[in-house]
């Protein structure tokens, strides 16, 4: 209930106005009587204090004391009953209160403060009364829409319709879920630009009202307010009000309330439905890609669904978050479970709207912590690989530049079969693998054949050791200047090729040189350098010296 409208109550109609005359739009959200001197620290915001300043009708300075603290708490106003401890009302504490915008009334000596006080109250309440049936009422409305199958579209238009503005419905990425009949596309740009701007600096979690900046001449939409959709605490979207001005400003907020509460069950319902979907889709998955479905004919029956097609040749795509492991540390705690599961539907949902739709003929599952994209091409090349890999890289930093989120990919080689799916499926996992042997992050590896290093890195690492130190003897671990010459013209006469002459020159060094310390090499190792065996484990030998390193 406003200032100005308690004043028009039958026990107010005679208070006279003495001070803060611009504030009589403040919301009197309850009233108080003062009996100590101490009331402030019993006063609340927008409170109505009722007074005839007995406990302070010789202290001037404290009644002034009293004008600062209610103003800066943000009570709604101060009346005082004069002509009866205090004559008239100091003009000292007139000039503070004006000075702070802050109302204080004169109170009429013919009515007692309980009276006012009760009549006061009776007014605030018969308005949260009309304030409950109204919020009800709305809500009923907007209920009735979403059972009845009206849908995000006829809730905006009804509440659009309530408001007299236009309305939009933004989820959590910013993407227009619905719409008020009469928006303007065009106009809207601007301002779906400063969302996009302000929501990327700060979290919004209450209503708020924004104002596009002054250089923005464009959009007619000067002024407008985001009231965020929350969901079992985590935010959903925003109601974006478009107009400088609401129709009864309280009434029209409790409007926006009722509907972003019931948009808000909405989103739950969807989300419980896109949940029971996705966790069938990944079942099947999961059987396809470990083996259990056996025949060609079940994928394709199992997967019609899905609209797997024998005729294409897939590859899988995996990606794994790279932070994931981190978090996982704290897995027992409540917080870090409920952050894990945000941040994989988060990714789950991002993939889904921004890479699934530029690969085309594609499918999005989860197994365990590993995101898997199939991706069916009627033939797959050199170059739609390079294709698919610059598609990728563009969506790894668009996710890490938004939404601070690094993830890494490992791409399979294509599968002839659907049959042979699992076989991509693990390809793609093992690709994921390599990259984070290597301690990387944020790479894109593609899956190939193991090359000689990865061979032998899977053999046990002393048996590596016992190998090379048998062959290189006392030059597997040089310490002196002379064997570490010897070891760097040994591993440059293998790389050319075991030509005297080319070591020379790439060396810097006679040829005379060379021979002295190849010759020099034989004696230490025990074997004759001119056999093809033994080269060939003098280079496994340097190549393994990468690996123990």
């Amino acid at each position: 209930m406003k200032l100005v409208e308690v004043l028009a109550l039958p026990t107010f109609k005679e208070a006279k106005v003495v001070a803060g005359h611009h504030n009589l739009a403040n919301v009197v959200q309850s009233v108080n009587l003062m009996d100590a001197p101490d009331i402030i620290h019993y006063l609340n915001q927008g409170q109505l204090l009722l007074t005839t300043a007995y406990s302070i009708k010789n202290n001037p300075v404290a009644l002034i004391e009293l004008v600062k603290q209610m103003s800066e708490q943000g009570c709604a106003a101060l009346g005082l009953k004069t002509k009866r401890y205090i004559e008239e009302i100091p003009e000292e504490v007139i000039t503070e209160a004006n000075e702070r915008n802050f109302p204080i009334i004169e109170l009429p000596l013919h009515y007692s403060l309980g009276e006012m006080l009760t009549e006061a109250l009776s007014g605030i309440l018969k308005e949260r009364t009309e304030e409950l049936n109204y919020a009800l009422s709305i809500h009923r409305e907007f209920t009735d829409i979403v059972i009845s199958g009206g849908g995000l579209t006829n809730v905006i238009n009804s509440l659009s319709s309530i408001l007299d503005v236009s309305v939009i419905l933004l989820n959590t990425r910013l993407e227009i879920m619905a719409s008020s009949k009469d928006i303007d596309r065009e106009a809207f740009f601007s301002v779906y630009k400063y969302i996009h701007d302000i929501t990327n600096q700060e979290q919004i979690n209450q209503f708020k009202v924004l104002t596009l900046p002054l250089d923005d001449t464009t959009s007619e939409y000067k002024q407008f307010s985001l009231y965020p959709i929350q969901t079992t605490n985590q935010q959903k979207g925003y109601v974006v009000i478009l107009g400088t001005s609401l129709k009864q400003q309280y009434s029209s907020l409790l409007a926006v309330e009722q509907a972003a509460n019931v948009i808000s069950f909405e989103f739950m319902r969807l989300h419980a439905i896109e949940q029971q979907s996705r966790r069938l889709k990944n079942e099947f998955f999961s059987d396809l890609v470990d083996g259990v479905i056996a025949t060609e004919e079940e994928i394709i029956n199992r997967g019609k669904i899905y609209t797997i097609d024998k005729s294409l040749q897939y590859i899988c795509i995996t990606c794994k978050l790279d932070q994931l492991n981190q978090i996982e540390l704290e897995k027992h705690s409540l917080k870090a479970e409920k952050k894990i599961h945000s941040q994989r539907d988060l990714i789950y949902d991002l993939l889904d709207t921004v890479l699934i739709k530029q690969l085309g003929n594609s499918i999005l599952f989860t197994k365990g912590d590993i995101f898997s994209i199939l991706v069916g091409f009627e033939f797959y090349n050199e170059t739609i690989e390079k294709e698919v890999f610059e598609i990728i890289n563009q969506t790894q930093q668009d996710m890490l530049q938004t939404s601070n989120i690094s993830l890494s990919f490992g791409i399979s080689n294509y599968a002839e079969n659907v049959r042979d799916i699992s076989i991509s499926y693990k390809e793609a996992v093992e690709a994921l693998r390599i990259g984070y042997r290597e301690n990387e992050e944020g790479f894109i590896k593609t899956y190939r054949t193991k090359e000689l290093t990865e061979l032998l890195k899977t053999i046990p690492s002393q048996k590596l050791k016992e190998f090379y130190k048998s062959t290189l003897k006392e030059l597997a671990y040089p310490e002196d200047k002379e064997k570490q010459d010897l070891v760097q013209t040994l591993s440059c006469f293998l790389n050319n090729n075991c030509q005297i002459s080319e070591t020379a020159k790439s060396m810097y060094i006679h040829r005379n040189t060379v021979i002295y310390r190849i010759k020099k090499c034989e004696d230490i190792i025990g074997r004759d350098l001119k056999s093809a065996d033994e080269t060939l484990r003098l280079r496994i030998s340097f190549l393994l010296k990468s690996i123990l390193v």
